[in-house]
């Protein structure tokens, strides 16, 4: 009943010719619950479990990891009992909502999993607490999970002939309502102004995505960085981010341009976010036009300039997932779940949460009894609507270790869950103030802002030039740039300023 994927998912399945794990092998892992964790940072992730077991057998969950910022307050080797304090409130709270017919656990849902080491944590110890906490299917919605539809070399534009038709590669026309589109840009010049890097639409234009070169707001010389005009257009309503001084000719950059299912639309330039706005959410529909390179009605508005390395996702990502990283290692650690669980649950994997809550709406067997949020420290626009639509009549959802509340769901209504994590809450209070135990650093530049509060400013690297964006219905200012960068120019030697404030969250 479980073998038909839902769009956007995939099921992993245990590799039948690997021998099954062993009933002492099985033993000596479950060991490891009950010992310290060692420090085992890896590739920028902490492996909790060794690759050899103490009889010498290779340990069968040894790729899996968790987070290995060394300054988060969930660190496992330096704070093992904030960890050990999320993981006991989990069970708590399982028992307690779970366990009494007729709530159950069939299907258990991890967003932000990593590399999964704290949900198998989690499981093991779900089942030791009670014989009705052993789900029958395990979900991890993770954005480096989803593979994108469209992966290509792409080319050089002279601005004479036609543009790339994606439709030749046979894709799926259906985008939304997310949507990511990266690609390393060169732009020619002032002969590219007016060209469309890409347009993707439906045949009567009603809904649009499209990327257009732009000259710069001033009058400038031809060397003068030039503006990006980012569109969504849904039912005919258009909605435009302006990006100003976001290209030099002749330079090459990796850009990244998304649309979250909530419609904020955001855009990456070589790993910075450079500009963002609400506007128009997607609607999923059939686009037949899908052009890179040209607009899709006017054949003047062709690009001149290159368009290399074309990624284009169906669900919004973030620059790791353009580079593909971590995708290895994710492959090898969902492998030695569903190797671990062969015989008591299927592994699903979605990459985004649209995907995952299109699913619910068709098949109810993956909503959620049990969800949970776990050190996933970046804000998830519309998360909680996202919660209300996936839950099951008597569903639990947990956020623990990162910004967000906690839901349970009581028949047609759904109340908010106010827990109490003394030990996690006293580590996050901790990070968010580190001067207030350290003292004050003698030295150098501050980067406390204390108007409306004592906060620590976020690490920022700008290219100067690039220091705001606006969308025509609302105007952003970053609020973590230095005032000395506003209004500059990305002049032709541009200079990289990077504020040396410690990273705050490196690999999920």
């Amino acid at each position: 009943h479980d073998d038909t994927p839902p769009p956007g998912s995939r099921r992993w399945l245990p590799d039948p010719h690997a021998r099954p794990v062993e009933v002492a092998a099985r033993r000596e892992v479950r060991a490891l619950l009950d010992q310290k964790a060692v420090c085992n940072d890896f590739s920028g992730w902490q492996m909790p479990f060794p690759f050899e077991l103490p009889s010498g057998a290779p340990c069968p969950i040894s790729a899996l990891g968790e987070c290995g910022d060394e300054n988060c307050p969930t660190y496992r080797p330096r704070r093992p009992k904030v960890r050990e304090a999320i993981e006991d409130l989990v069970v708590e709270q399982s028992c307690s909502y779970l366990t009494q017919a007729p709530a159950k656990l069939d299907t258990y849902v991890s967003i932000g999993c990593g590399l999964l080491a704290q949900d198998w944590i989690i499981l093991e110890k779900l089942q030791r607490a009670a014989a009705e906490l052993r789900p029958e299917r395990v979900i991890f919605v993770e954005l480096r999970a989803g593979c994108p539809i469209v992966a290509c070399e792409g080319r050089a534009f002279d601005g004479e002939g036609p543009g790339l038709d994606l439709r030749q590669l046979g894709i799926p026309a259906l985008l939304g309502p997310e949507f990511s589109f990266a690609a390393v840009l060169a732009f020619s010049g002032p002969s590219c102004w007016g060209g469309r890097v890409f347009e993707f639409s439906d045949e009567v234009g009603l809904d649009c995505i499209y990327v257009e070169a732009a000259p710069p707001e001033e009058e400038a010389d031809d060397d003068a960085p030039g503006m990006l005009l980012f569109s969504v257009q849904r039912a005919g309503r258009p909605c435009v981010l302006e990006v100003p001084g976001c290209w030099l000719p002749r330079e090459a950059h990796t850009y990244l341009f998304t649309v979250g299912a909530t419609g904020m639309m955001r855009v990456y330039i070589d790993h910075q976010l450079v500009a963002e706005a609400k506007g128009n959410s997607l609607r999923p529909v059939e686009r037949n036009c899908m052009y890179v390179g040209q607009s899709a009605e006017d054949l003047e508005s062709r690009f001149v300039g290159s368009i290399r390395k074309i990624k284009i996702w169906n669900h919004c990502v973030d620059f790791d997932s353009v580079e593909s990283l971590f995708s290895a290692e994710m492959e090898q650690a969902l492998a030695q779940f569903a190797q671990w669980y062969a015989e008591d649950l299927t592994v699903w994997t979605f990459g985004s949460l649209a995907s995952y809550a299109a699913a619910v709406a068709q098949d109810e067997r993956f909503a959620a009894d049990l969800l949970l949020r776990v050190d996933v420290h970046q804000l998830i626009d519309g998360y909680d609507a996202f919660v209300r639509s996936v839950l099951r009549p008597h569903g639990l959802a947990l956020t623990l270790g990162g910004p967000g509340r906690s839901w349970c769901r009581r028949g047609g209504r759904v109340e908010q869950l106010h827990l109490c994590c003394e030990i996690l809450e006293a580590a996050e209070a901790q990070h968010r103030s580190p001067w207030a135990k350290q003292g004050p650093v003698k030295g150098g530049r501050s980067y406390c802002s204390l108007a409306g509060g004592s906060t620590l400013q976020p690490l920022v690297a700008y290219l100067a030039g690039w220091p705001r964006s606006h969308c025509r219905r609302k105007r952003l200012l970053p609020d973590a740039l230095p005032e000395a960068l506003h209004g500059q120019r990305l002049h032709r030697q541009r200079r990289l300023i990077e504020m040396s404030v410690p990273r705050t969250g490196r690999r999920r």
